[in-house]
């Protein structure tokens, strides 16, 4: 509880700047002349603009044989564009203190862009480039297509990693979601140049796209830049159709042996997305169960109280077509099945027992007070308008948010955790070499079935 009070007392300190910047953050909506949308908020404090962008639609629109298209694509559109090769155009981002980049999520391909004032016309030009005239020269394909193979190659090794992949694709075996995010080296060695061309074409294009910038920038400056950086993109998107899926992992614990002392240990079942209205209330309830950090209830219990586990941790992950709530944990091999009944316990005691007022209390306290932390930077502030645009809201969604985590009640936990949360049905992947998991009477896959 010591630690509960001073995390409180660190938030009032904290937050106070913070708070007032979001109490002042004034969200325009900003229609360039060609009719591209973009979310302002204009900081002329400092002679700096930031800019995040997403086109929606990411890995899961890659077609299983060509896995790994949008992490290759991400990976090339900073390595020369227009008559500029990789290393020059790399020196033009350099010489001008030029921040830019591109990723590949699994919902999304995203974007970003900071620069100071001075740099603004550069700035946009080189993104412009990169988005409407990409050289994918044949040597920096061969090179970033190399550093995807290598990291796949990592991975085959990394416990965390293994344990991803069988979460993975034993949750989503039929879904697009099962498939490796930067494919396979089969499918990237498969993928060619007149392919990254054609996603180009039909997948960043402006029906697509959502923009934020935050910073030393008007309304109608930034509605000319819009149209200059997006403005000949294709209009309309064309790619796979992707359907929602429930996750379909089995009751059951999957074992895959790895050497070592340690034990990664994945564990989840099927979510909800992130526009359910029990949204809230099971954020909430996450937080005092797994998601507090070292204050919520799987810590103090499994971890402070017991020493089973290094770090322990609960979520839910709203995707575009799905959802999940899942967990991981680290601990000792000969500590890994008491671990994993101890962790299965704590959360049927919060599905048959809900929350108590003061561990609510606490809980709303702590995520109401650090939200104006999340708006500390200019970045920060324009992921945050990125995220409320891809999700539908609207800029007043800023103000209201806290009043909607207040709202939550010990009786809405209660009834959420009954539907949400199933500790007989949790899927359970285990990296290492652990002793005595037939003790825990759970169905055994993997190499544990294999002694049986």
């Amino acid at each position: 509880m010591k630690l509960k009070s001073l995390l409180v007392a660190l938030i009032v300190i904290l937050v106070l700047p913070a708070g007032r910047a979001l109490a002042a953050m004034d969200i325009q909506k900003v229609i360039s002349p060609t009719g591209i949308e973009a979310w302002l908020v204009e900081n002329h404090t400092i002679p700096v603009i930031s800019m995040q962008f997403a086109f929606q639609g990411g890995e899961v629109k890659d077609p299983a044989h060509k896995a790994g298209l949008s992490a290759l694509v991400s990976g090339l559109l900073d390595e020369g564009a227009g008559d500029m090769d990789s290393r020059t155009f790399q020196t033009a981002l350099e010489e001008k203190a030029i921040k830019l980049g591109f990723s590949s999520g699994q919902d999304r391909f995203n974007g970003y862009l900071k620069t100071l004032t001075e740099n603004r016309e550069q700035a946009f030009n080189l993104l412009s480039l990169a988005l409407n005239k990409p050289r994918f020269d044949p040597d920096a394909i061969d090179r970033i297509r190399q550093q995807l193979i290598t990291i796949l190659i990592r991975q085959q090794e990394d416990p965390s990693s293994i344990a991803a992949e069988i979460f993975r694709e034993q949750s989503f075996p039929h879904h697009p979601y099962g498939n490796s995010p930067i494919g396979t080296e089969e499918t990237l060695n498969s993928l060619t140049r007149e392919d990254l061309l054609l996603y180009m074409e039909e997948r960043l294009t402006r029906d697509r796209l959502v923009i934020s910038v935050v910073g030393d920038v008007t309304a109608e400056e930034l509605g000319e830049l819009l149209d200059r950086t997006f403005g000949i993109l294709v209009d309309e998107a064309i790619d796979a159709r992707v359907t929602d899926t429930q996750p379909e992992m089995p009751a059951a614990l999957y074992l895959k042996k790895h050497p070592g002392h340690q034990s990664k240990i994945l564990f989840g079942h099927g979510g909800i997305k992130r526009l359910d209205p029990d949204w809230y209330a099971a954020f909430v309830m996450n937080y005092i169960l797994g998601g507090g950090g070292l204050t919520s209830r799987l810590a103090e219990t499994v971890r402070e109280e017991n020493g089973l586990a290094y770090s322990i941790g609960t979520g839910f992950q709203p995707r575009e077509y799905s959802g999940l709530f899942s967990g991981s944990m680290g601990t000792q091999n000969e500590r890994a099945s008491e671990a994993i009944a101890l962790t299965r316990d704590e959360i049927r005691r919060m599905r048959d027992e809900g929350v108590t007022e003061q561990e609510l209390q606490d809980a709303k306290t702590y995520l109401t007070g650090s939200y104006a932390l999340t708006f500390s930077t200019s970045d920060a502030i324009a992921r945050q308008l990125l995220g409320a645009q891809i999700l539908g809201f609207e800029p007043v969604y800023f103000e209201r948010r806290n009043e909607y985590i207040n709202a939550v009640t010990r009786e809405q936990i209660s009834r959420v955790a009954k539907r949400l949360l199933h500790p007989d049905n949790l899927f359970w992947v285990v990296v290492g070499s652990p002793a005595n998991l037939e003790s825990l009477d759970i169905p055994l896959m993997g190499d544990a079935a294999k002694t049986e």
